[in-house]
């Protein structure tokens, strides 16, 4: 691959597509690093190599498919000598690169949609290998359907599955499963990460680097240097700084009130979280799956007499199903999209809460006293993730609801909600307060 000039890290990244023990790559790094252009050329060898096979190239939007990504890969093809007609031929109504040989590169808009939530319409489609632009755009789900479907002639030319991933640093699963391992030390020996920044890349003009290094600094992290321990928006409540600071930043006063938070499983499909407080200090972070809401009464009954909490200061998240389990133990009910309280211009108690926990962060008023690193980890995924919706409308401030957090960051956000509910009786017992009460310094 010397012919095409590949930089450092390009080189490091095509070592992995080569390999025969690497399954999925993830080459998540900044703005301008070659990214596209590399997946095109991965997928294009592989078709040109071994006649016949079926590669799926996928954004999150079709439309920005067309506009970027096949435009890098009609440039690729351009750059191997391989010419339309004679060498292949691109079926725009059925998205479909035709070779010579028999191999296919099919284009797919893998965005999540009403008619198809389920994905049903990759269930039939059978590929050797796929290479996805911009994965952090794209549900988890698509992730997983991707990779179910990577048999199509693998036995003939000895072949493993391989997935080839995209993306600029953000808050979503890639980070969970790719970005923090690696960063661990943990990361599977079947997965690589390939971290970059723009400045990795010596091809890129200088007046390219120069409009990254005046963008605002979260932005310029994410797209300059490739940090990852940024939020990936604006409109993000939470700060990853804020939120590392608060560990183990102050001990609990024994004349603290006692509380604990719980964020009831929805349906047998989340977990159930019980956060123990000492104040603004979380002392113990407890998981339940799959429990019964008897059985998970009797959780937090035992947590309340280990404890000495009194049952009023336990806060049950009551929708759906927590409601039973609130009245078993004679908690305080948090009703998330119950109206906000003292008249403060919130569209639910949720959202005012959620406002109310990244002040108080901003603050240096809450201290996460988990020694549990896998569990501090998965709650920092998850405020990040929080973020403001509709903020250039007229309407009442609102976070973003829990199904669209739970697409982001593929799974649900119960350790957040958990530690957002412990806001109730900070929030009631304000003696004076603003029309919007948010800070967004």
């Amino acid at each position: 691959m010397a012919d095409f000039n590949l930089t450092r890290k390009q080189t490091e990244a095509w070592k992995y597509l080569m390999d025969e023990t690497t399954n999925e790559v993830l080459f998540g790094s900044a703005a301008g690093s070659g990214k596209s252009f590399l997946g095109c050329l991965w997928v294009v060898t592989m078709c040109i190599q071994f006649p016949g096979v079926r590669y799926l190239i996928g954004r999150s939007v079709l439309t920005q498919l067309r506009l970027t990504t096949l435009r890098t890969l009609l440039e690729t093809l351009g750059l191997m000598q391989l010419k339309p007609d004679e060498h292949y031929n691109y079926n725009q109504q059925s998205n479909v690169i035709s070779f010579y040989n028999g191999s296919e590169i099919i284009l797919k808009d893998l965005a999540a949609t009403p008619s198809d939530p389920m994905y049903d319409s990759l269930g039939s489609l059978e590929i050797t290998g796929a290479f996805v632009d911009e994965m952090s755009q794209v549900p988890q789900m698509a992730y997983h359907i991707i990779k179910s479907r990577m048999r199509f002639k693998l036995n003939q030319y000895k072949l493993i599955p391989k997935l080839f991933m995209s993306c600029n640093p953000g808050t979503n699963f890639l980070k969970k499963d790719f970005y923090i391992p690696w960063k661990e030390d943990r990361l599977e020996a079947k997965k690589k990460f390939v971290p970059a920044t723009a400045l990795d890349n010596p091809h890129l003009p200088p007046s390219y680097i120069e409009t990254l290094r005046q963008l605002p600094e979260q932005q310029k992290q994410r797209l300059l240097l490739g940090n990852w321990d940024y939020t990936d928006d604006i409109n993000a409540i939470f700060t990853f700084d804020t939120i590392a600071d608060a560990a183990f930043k102050f001990s609990p006063s024994p004349l603290d009130k006692k509380y604990i938070t719980v964020d009831v499983a929805r349906f047998g499909s989340d977990r159930s979280v019980c956060v123990v407080w000492v104040g603004l200090v979380a002392m113990e972070v407890s998981v339940f799956s799959k429990l019964s809401t008897t059985d998970l009464a009797v959780e937090i009954r035992a947590l309340i007499a280990s404890h000495g909490i009194h049952p009023n200061n336990v806060i049950v998240d009551s929708d759906g199903v927590g409601g039973g389990v609130s009245d078993m133990i004679k908690g305080t009910n948090f009703v998330n999209n119950a109206k906000a309280l003292h008249d403060q211009n919130f569209s639910n108690l949720k959202s005012q809460c959620y406002v109310k926990l990244s002040e108080l962060f901003k603050e240096g008023k809450i201290s996460i006293n988990i020694r549990d690193t896998m569990l501090v980890d998965e709650l920092t995924q998850e405020l990040l993730a929080v973020k403001l919706k509709d903020v250039d409308k007229d309407n009442k401030v609102a976070v973003m609801s829990k199904d669209d957090m739970k697409k982001m960051l593929g799974k649900s956000p119960d350790i957040s909600d958990a530690f957002m509910m412990r806001m109730l009786p900070e929030i009631k017992s304000l003696k004076a307060t603003g029309r919007y009460a948010i800070s967004f310094i």
